[in-house]
């Protein structure tokens, strides 16, 4: 599967997650909070039906008057703003004509004694009071046109025929007794009720909403994904450009995340094996020049001798056996470094007294040094702390001798007849420092850094007969590495060079 569909359906997976858990919960909500709120309005609209069912029954006594006229009845249970007041009850006598009037006395009063007492009014349901706003709810949720009102004996007076068909009862009590029932069939009760199309509604408006949200997360994820495996897919085009050793291709860096950093290391290593590729071209292009020069000497001579120019005389034997000890030198050499490159120059370290063996292997270059005419400084190591038994290091003491031969190898190599080779030491904080320095000629600064490049060499300035293999200094800088040390090129103070090394104490 490729990265770009798993980042599909991990973002896919995410938002279904998330979109399905975001319904449910406000599925749930709405339920319970719509549930909630039409047990209140049904309960608010039963309370006060109730107190008005009350108040009739106190005033009269009975509930004559709305079996007589049902209008009562919606007056009460189902009140409508626009609704006609209701009637006079039909018991009351209705009003003379204007023919009849009645017996007055002189001062326009009625006479007491001539009038007839009739039957006292009924009172009628209280109307609600104007600028009170009618409850959207009850004409919402309709909770008037699903009462029914019994009396005490629980027989129907408006309504469903049987108290039992009401899921919800509530009694009307005067007085402390039971004069009728107020029963209610509630909402959700109801299949087809207002309330329940209502949430119906709302619930498939919700789960729309969360369908296009679903389907806009679909094509957000998609183009996430494609945003996300972009530079992704761009490294791994670099990566197969590089497999077809095209080493010069570099990527644009467009973000700054760990795509951005993987980006900067794809170029990192493309420019190291761009430099690895010419390393080693360079290599191969120096070795066999190295290899090629006495080889060609020795073809030369040989010829020579076998044409009968030369004889093979002692001077002839002395040249073929210095030119064959320079390709054995080179040979040495260039295992030497391979070795160390592979991982297979071997250290055995044990301490090591650094000063002592220096000196040795400075009394074995007292022949060389006279046969150059130079003259050898050794007073930087006459401290006496310098010469203590304590001052030891861990190395290898076969490794340490080759790089302090080595080094005074290329300092009588390229210093001028008549010059002076310089040994300094000194103690730092649990390191030796370490200088050898000789006279003119001297190197460039711009080109210090490169002496420890393979078979790089000052030719021009430090002109000799045999310049040497140009390995050397590249093999004293592994052994110093391998100590965990550090070797520098600098400038003599005596005109020539100095190679600054430390080395950590045991």
């Amino acid at each position: 599967m490729k990265l770009l569909h798993k980042f599909f359906l991990a973002f896919f997976i995410t938002n279904l997650a998330i979109v399905g858990l975001l319904m449910g919960l406000i599925a749930s909500n709405l339920s319970s909070d719509f549930n909630e709120f039409v047990y209140q309005a049904e309960n608010q609209h039963i309370e006060n039906t109730r107190q008005q069912l009350t108040a009739l029954y106190e005033s009269q006594g009975s509930w004559q008057s709305i079996q007589q006229d049902t209008q009562v009845w919606r007056d009460i249970a189902d009140p409508k703003p626009a609704r006609r007041a209701p009637p006079p009850p039909k018991n009351n006598p209705p009003p003379r004509n204007n023919k009849q009037r009645p017996n007055i006395n002189n001062d326009g009063k009625p006479n007491a004694q001539n009038r007839k007492p009739g039957p006292p009014p009924k009172p009628r349901p209280k109307p609600k009071q104007q600028g009170q706003p009618e409850s959207k709810a009850d004409d919402f949720l309709k909770t008037g046109r699903r009462l029914s009102l019994y009396n005490a004996n629980q027989d129907v007076i408006v309504g469903k025929q049987f108290i039992d068909e009401n899921p919800r009862k509530e009694a009307i009590t005067v007085n402390g007794e039971v004069v009728g029932w107020l029963g209610l069939v509630p909402s959700n009760a109801i299949k087809d009720s207002p309330a329940s199309e209502f949430l119906a509604k709302q619930l498939r408006s919700f789960f729309l909403t969360g369908a296009g949200a679903l389907v806009f997360a679909i094509l957000m994820a998609f183009l996430l994904s494609k945003h996300l495996t972009r530079p992704i897919n761009t490294i791994i085009n670099g990566t197969n450009t590089l497999i077809k050793g095209d080493y010069k291709k570099r990527l644009l860096k467009t973000t700054q995340d760990e795509l951005g950093t993987l980006t900067d290391n794809f170029n990192n290593l493309a420019a190291t094996l761009e430099k690895n590729q010419k390393n080693r071209f360079q290599w191969m292009s120096d070795t066999s020049h190295e290899l090629r020069t006495p080889l060609t000497i020795l073809k030369a001579q040989l010829s020579a001798i076998q044409d009968g120019l030369f004889q093979a005389d002692e001077k002839r034997i002395e040249l073929f056996i210095e030119e064959i000890d320079n390709l054995s030198h080179i040979v040495n050499d260039l295992y030497q470094l391979s070795s160390s490159d592979a991982g297979a120059l071997t250290y055995q370290k044990k301490p090591v007294q650094p000063i002592q063996l220096l000196k040795q292997v400075l009394t074995n270059f007292e022949p060389k040094l006279t046969s150059h005419q130079l003259t050898l400084d050794i007073k930087g190591l006459s401290n006496p702390a310098l010469n203590q038994d304590q001052l030891t290091l861990l190395a290898d003491k076969d490794r340490l001798r080759q790089l302090f031969s080595n080094l005074l190898e290329n300092s009588c190599r390229y210093t001028d007849a008549g010059g002076t080779i310089q040994i300094l030491a000194k103690l730092n904080v649990q390191q030796l420092e370490i200088r050898i320095q000789d006279s003119s000629p001297g190197v460039p600064k711009n080109i210090l850094e490169k002496l420890f490049e393979r078979f790089f060499r000052v030719e021009q300035s430090r002109n000799r007969e045999h310049g040497g293999s140009g390995l050397g200094l590249s093999l004293c800088q592994q052994i110093v590495e391998a100590h965990q040390g550090q070797i520098i090129a600098m400038d003599s103070p005596l005109g020539g060079l100095c190679m600054k090394i430390t080395l950590p104490l045991a």
